[in-house]
């Protein structure tokens, strides 16, 4: 049986938590870490720095240095969180 699929009525329905999530993170990744800058987006450069935490076992005061030092030298304007707890919200996966 072959279904028209312009003939299905449309559902509408708010989307859930974890649904929330994916979309503003995907909106990040869309993002410029600031305006003009070509190379990376405000996704991107979090996840890099994550990573550097997690692979070096890094501390939370090792990220927040780490931010530090980068917000230094990136232009006025720049997108990046000053800090660890500011950042992490966007990740956390919600309580069931």
């Amino acid at each position: 049986m072959k279904v028209n699929v312009s003939e299905c009525p449309i559902v509408e329905e708010e989307s859930n938590a974890d649904a929330a999530r994916f979309f503003y993170l995907l909106k990040d990744s869309g993002e410029p870490l600031w305006d003009g800058c070509t190379n990376h987006s405000k996704l991107s450069a979090v996840a890099q720095v994550f990573t550097i935490k997690s692979d070096h076992g890094l501390s939370e005061t090792g990220y927040d240095k780490i931010i530090e030092w980068a917000r230094s030298i990136l232009p006025e304007g720049n997108r990046l969180k000053e800090n660890f707890y500011a950042e992490t919200p966007r990740f956390r996966i919600p309580e069931n």
